[in-house]
């Protein structure tokens, strides 16, 4: 009986901050253009950056799966340097972060594969080469976070944030409750420069890497697109707004 008496004011104390929270944060009284805005800025899904991660968990990095790509005389540092080049062309946004000095890429020591089968029966030569490589952020990489005056998430790195802010209607959907139309464009970072051809940043990486970042999809960006992004572009969202006995709140909020 106690433990279900704690269990009980724990569970109601942490109800009633994680209220306080929401209402003296999220709600306002008297509805305009200005206290929307205000509000839809500092809502999480609003303020939230693009970030892509760098986790790369069990991926592996081949050196190559032809037979006259693994021979009998190759050595590690020789696999090492293929399998590089190999993990680059298909992760892009991960080679990217290196080359501009966000994160650092170790691929560890290599273990030689089987022999690989082939059309002929089992191929000649030592196999394939796996490396299993992690990235880390750098100092540079974390200041990303920091500058954005958000915790540091070791396994992600944010390109952009959305900004420029406009209503561009607002429409009552009853006595208590209004949609609101809104316009943004979002706003690429240092490192988020790099995925808009439009920049210099993106001209001043690699041919091989641009055309990397412009085929593979990693749908960095929603859509199942590639890595590439127009940031002049102007996007639109709604916010619904219900109103309570402490004033207005949003309901729902989404991008189109």
């Amino acid at each position: 009986m106690k433990y279900k008496n704690i269990f009980a004011i724990k569970t109601l104390f942490t109800l009633l901050v994680l209220s306080a929270i929401f209402t003296t944060s999220c709600s306002f009284s008297e509805f305009s253009r200005q206290t929307a805005a205000k509000a839809i800025q500092e809502d999480k899904r609003y303020s939230n950056p693009i970030a892509y991660t760098i986790d790369i968990g069990r991926r592996i990095a081949d050196a190559g799966a032809e037979a006259d790509q693994a021979s009998k005389d190759e050595t590690e540092p020789e696999a090492a340097v293929r399998a590089k080049a190999n993990f680059s062309q298909r992760q892009p946004q991960l080679a990217v972060a290196e080359q501009l000095g966000y994160i650092t890429i170790d691929f560890g020591a290599g273990e030689l594969g089987e022999p690989q089968m082939g059309h002929r029966g089992y191929q000649e030569g030592l196999g394939v080469w796996h490396f299993k490589p992690k990235a880390t952020l750098t100092d540079k990489g974390k200041r990303l976070w920091t500058d954005l005056n958000l915790e540091i998430d070791e396994f992600s790195l944010p390109i952009a944030v959305r900004e420029t802010l406009a209503i561009d209607g607002i429409a009552d959907q009853n006595p208590n409750m209004k949609k609101v139309d809104f316009s943004f464009k979002w706003q690429p970072n240092a490192l988020g420069e790099a995925f808009d051809p439009n920049t210099s940043t993106f001209s001043k990486l690699p041919k091989e890497l641009q055309e990397s970042l412009k085929t593979v999809k990693q749908n960095i960006f929603g859509g199942g697109g590639n890595n590439i992004a127009d940031f002049s572009t102007t996007r639109k969202g709604f916010a619904y707004f219900q109103k309570y006995d402490d004033g207005w709140r949003i309901s729902n909020l989404a991008f189109l």
